[in-house]
């Protein structure tokens, strides 16, 4: 649908879900049905994950952004919509703080630069509030206004195809008299769906439990959501997909899921809640804590700066990986940091790893015989060792320094599917072709009952 534009309308907005509550998503799905008439849409709605590690998010820390295309005289119309819809359906919640923001036509370097930032670091309020203020040419808070910093940072991360990776995910939406009730989606018909459809979806199942991926577990209004490489796809695991309720609404997403983009644009330096991606050395053994989470002391190899690195119980097999490390291997760490006070330590929480150096190692036994080549025993304290068989006594001979088999090789390490971050790429992306554009199919977005 082709509609005559004076101008280019970017959109973003943030934070208007808590944990007792709404979605962000929906919210956008609503939006969309209330502006189509009045603005082309020039992209998919873009849901972008920012850094996991922020303390305030609420789930996966994502934002929206509209890309539009419409006639000057609708653009103050289209914003105060947005603008009155987020206020009307936000999740009333002392942590929920909405932000709404706007830019014309070109978006500033400044804005660009923001949101390589928000996937990495953690940004204040004011810093995001001085963006919107200069760059911004409208902005709309509730709150202290932390929503301000997604979605400036959703507008700055377009997802350029020439440049970056990026994902799709379709969005199905429960009716009203639903939410809170056990979602009513059939376990059988997605399984089905992912085998049909590998390995162009992904993260539907989890490949170590079966458990399935695809239905949250809290009381917000998604039903389910399937994440793809081609909207064509999402179309198509949306027919595949068997429910016993109604289905209000669904929409497809363009999103930096499952891209690694926040490790894309990290780096080695250790600062409390950023996103870490650098070479460590092992120190000690991992040792196992109460209830199945592993940790060990490493050091940084680009500043000997002494860690500790975990993988937690939910990331399973990934910690039978990490519980073979030795002092003296040395992994590419890919993960969150976090400040612990009560050790006063910096901790890399793991979301995949890469084993690069295995170290030799040694374990003494005690020497063979040199005339019966039996094995010999130790003779006493500094009195060497002798022969049980034929009697001989050696007061120089020394223990043997033998080679230990490692039972682990270099290569790329992931948790399973149920404990990755939405930001992870996971091994299925893994040898994919690049996509170098964006199409938009027939029914991208849908309201599928009277319910809005």
């Amino acid at each position: 649908m082709t509609k005559k534009r004076d101008s280019i309308l970017h959109i973003g907005f943030d934070d208007t879900d808590s944990l007792s509550g709404s979605c962000t998503t929906h919210i956008a799905t609503k939006i969309i049905h209330r502006i189509s008439e009045e603005v082309e849409f020039l992209d998919y709605p873009r849901l972008i994950r920012n850094n996991p590690n922020v303390p305030w998010k609420t789930r996966g820390n994502g934002a929206i952004a509209f890309t539009l295309g419409l006639k000057n005289e609708n653009i103050e119309n289209v914003f105060s919509t947005a603008s009155q819809i987020i206020e009307d359906l936000h999740q009333k919640d002392p942590n929920t703080n909405p932000g709404l923001v706007a830019v014309k036509n070109h978006i500033p370097n400044e804005i660009k630069q923001f949101s390589i930032n928000a996937l990495k670091d953690v940004i204040s309020i004011n810093k995001a509030k001085a963006i919107a203020r200069k760059f911004c040419s409208y902005h709309f808070t509730i709150g202290n206004g932390r929503g301000l910093i997604g979605a400036i940072a959703a507008i700055g991360n377009n997802l350029n195809p020439e440049k970056e990776d990026f994902s799709y995910e379709l969005l199905s939406y429960r009716s009203p008299e639903y939410i809170g009730k056990k979602r009513q989606v059939s376990s059988e018909s997605v399984r089905k769906m992912d085998k049909q459809l590998s390995p162009h979806v992904f993260n539907n199942i989890d490949e170590e439990s079966g458990k399935i991926l695809i239905t949250p577990a809290g009381k917000d209004p998604v039903l389910y959501g399937i994440r793809g490489e081609t909207p064509e796809v999402l179309l198509e695991a949306f027919d595949l997909v068997h429910v016993s309720e109604p289905v209000e609404s669904f929409c497809i997403f363009r999103t930096n899921q499952g891209t690694d983009q926040h490790f894309n644009y990290s780096d080695s330096m250790i600062r409390n809640f950023s996103v870490y991606k650098g070479e460590i050395e092992v120190i000690e053994k991992p040792r196992i804590l109460l209830g199945g989470h592993t940790i060990f002391n490493a050091s940084t190899v680009k500043d000997n700066k002494i860690i500790d690195v975990a993988a937690f119980e939910p990331s399973k097999k990934f910690r039978e990986v990490v519980r073979k490390l030795l002092p003296g291997d040395r992994i590419m760490a890919y993960g969150g940091i976090k400040y612990k006070q009560e050790y006063q330590k910096f901790t890399i929480q793991l979301e995949k790893c890469e084993v690069v150096h295995i170290s030799e190692q040694f374990k003494e036994e005690s020497p063979f015989c040199p005339n019966c080549s039996k094995r010999m025993i130790s003779a006493g304290k500094n009195k060497g060792y002798k022969c049980r068989k034929c009697g001989h006594k050696d007061r120089n001979i020394t223990k043997l320094r033998v080679p230990i088999i490692r039972n682990l090789t270099r290569g790329l390490y992931i948790p399973p599917a149920q404990a990755q971050r939405h930001l992870v790429k996971p091994f299925r992306r893994y040898n994919l072709s690049k996509k170098d554009n964006v199409n938009f199919v027939e029914n991208w977005y849908k309201i599928l009952s009277k319910t809005q």
